[in-house]
């Protein structure tokens, strides 16, 4: 499974622990960011909300925070 089917899966599923985990790991990684983006463009809150390359890296880190709800249903 890529990282789209395993977020659209823990959202299916797992939704309640999805979204505390997905505000608790923008959260973390928007304070680690002092001034540039993943991306390299000035980190606002605008930008941050927008960014492709943000919020991949987030759903990242929160599928891999939330691998043991996938390695329980999937085997």
């Amino acid at each position: 499974m890529n990282i789209q089917q395993k977020t659209n899966y823990l959202k299916e599923n797992h939704l309640d622990e999805w979204l505390s985990t997905y505000t608790q790991v923008e959260m973390e990684l928007s304070d680690k960011q002092t001034m540039l983006c993943v991306c390299g463009k000035l980190a606002t809150g605008l930008h941050e909300s927008r960014c492709k390359k943000f919020n991949d890296k987030i759903k990242a880190a929160v599928v891999l925070r939330l691998k043991n709800l996938l390695e329980k249903e999937l085997g």
